[in-house]
């Protein structure tokens, strides 16, 4: 880029350069033309000069410029040889353009002077103001000024003095450019081959506001996601594998009991082994609810319904479990509201039940839970609200995450793997929903879920 920059420059300087100096020369020929138009008012006509050349060089010979110094017109002495004065030749051309001049008249005909073919400069010459010829004079492609020539070269040296400074200037710029760049790019590699070698916890220096800044940041991030995912993926298969091996050390327990004869095959211990059976099939049924909702492969088949219907539908189902654990079902106050939604009835239908078992499995006796239906202008909200034992607040934002328990004030007694809340979470986030959890002001916990409202 330098170097074509410096060979464009230099071309352009030699052409702008030769040109002024061209038209400087024309416009010395002021003192000719003036002399030209004078002796032709005189004359009354070119045919003095009409192709003589002898004629044309003496009137050249005899004109000089007022910026060119006279010439010393003082004749010599007498040499040695016996030559006076009169027997010098005349003076040369005084403007040194006689090669290069031409006259023509006011109809461009030629009058006397050099021929040539180059596109001349062309001076009009005017008497009253009217065209009587025309003098043209043809660029000078050789530079003969030594002045002119001295400046060039002086110019040409300079440009590659300066050429090569940015040259050496450009080359550090983009030696210690590319060095920075590198040592990020470097760190970036580093980091993508850690975390490829499973290394979560690797970080990078993130300097600076540029792209490869915000990279470095944006690689960061990444990190530690997927750090969290791993410690949520070792965690998740702790928990899956606790929660199997206590149903399954049951099993084995008692079948290996049976089968040393320690104890009979009595119908109580064989409804015992079915028990925990059954809590194994619905823990496996949970992670596999739960896995197809990750995956985004569960069914949803949506059409309008009324979700008060399916609340009611739950509410007359549940009201003799809540009973046989000591628990009171409230009634619906408002029974009759409409509450449209565009959603799978099947999928809520299991979301109502998960809430309403959750509730009812972690009531302490005595207790009760109500459910209450409301709707805004643009939503549609049902929530279920139970008595002591109440959620630490601190516990209140985990209650959603698989496998999460609260061991101390809302313990199972049993069964319960901790997945119902994950898979409700799941299914209301697919129909646009929110689902929120808080502290009940009955003294246990309250479940907020919100749908959309279906406008007609």
């Amino acid at each position: 880029m330098i170097a074509v920059m410096i060979g464009s420059a230099d071309w352009l300087f030699r052409q702008g350069f030769t040109e002024y100096l061209q038209q400087v020369e024309a416009n010395r020929l002021g003192f000719l033309i003036s002399n030209l138009e004078t002796t032709y008012q005189k004359q009354g006509s070119w045919d003095f000069l009409q192709n003589d050349q002898r004629q044309w060089h003496e009137f050249l010979s005899s004109q000089r410029d007022k910026d060119i110094p006279p010439p010393d017109n003082r004749l010599p002495p007498p040499d040695d040889n016996g030559f006076s004065p009169e027997d010098y030749p005349p003076p040369p051309d005084a403007l040194f353009l006689g090669n290069r001049l031409r006259l023509l008249d006011a109809n461009h005909n030629y009058v006397v002077g050099a021929h040539f073919e180059e596109k001349p400069i062309i001076r009009a010459l005017k008497v009253n103001k009217q065209i009587i010829g025309w003098l043209e004079i043809r660029p000078n492609e050789v530079m003969t000024d030594e002045l002119a020539t001295t400046f060039i070269q002086q110019q040409k040296k300079a440009k590659y003095l300066i050429g090569s400074l940015a040259l050496i200037l450009s080359i550090f710029a983009a030696w210690l450019l590319a060095r920075q760049l590198l040592l990020t790019i470097r760190r970036i590699v580093s980091g993508v081959k850690a975390l490829a070698a499973g290394e979560y916890q690797t970080r990078i220096k993130a300097n600076g506001h540029d792209e490869l800044g915000q990279l470095s940041q944006y690689f960061n991030s990444l990190a530690q996601t997927l750090q969290k995912n791993e410690v949520a993926r070792r965690q998740w298969i702790a928990d899956i594998s606790h929660e199997l091996r206590t149903p399954l050390s049951v099993l084995r327990g008692e079948l290996e009991a049976l089968q040393d004869g320690v104890r009979e095959p009595t119908p109580e211990r064989i409804q015992s082994l079915h028990s925990e059976v059954l809590a194994l099939t619905t823990l496996v049924e949970d992670l596999y609810e739960l896995s197809l909702s990750d995956a985004g492969a569960m069914n949803y088949h949506k059409e309008n319904i009324n979700v008060t219907d399916i609340v009611l539908e739950i509410q007359q189902q549940f009201v003799s479990r809540f009973a046989s654990r000591g628990i009171t079902l409230r009634e619906i106050s408002n029974p009759h509201i409409q509450l449209p939604v565009f959603a799978d009835a099947r999928r809520l239908y299991q979301l109502f039940s998960n809430l309403a078992e959750n509730s009812c499995r972690y009531t302490n006796e005595g207790g009760f839970c109500e459910i209450t239906l409301y709707r805004t202008k643009q939503t549609v909200i049902v929530t279920f609200q139970d008595s002591a034992p109440s959620v630490p607040q601190t516990a209140l934002p985990k209650l959603f995450d698989r496998l999460y328990r609260v061991e101390k004030s809302r313990s199972r007694e049993s069964d319960g793997a901790g997945l119902g809340l994950a898979i409700c979470k799941n299914i209301v986030e697919a129909h646009g929903g929110t689902i929120l959890a808080y502290q009940s002001q009955y003294g246990g916990l309250s479940i907020q879920v919100e749908f959309p409202l279906l406008l007609e």
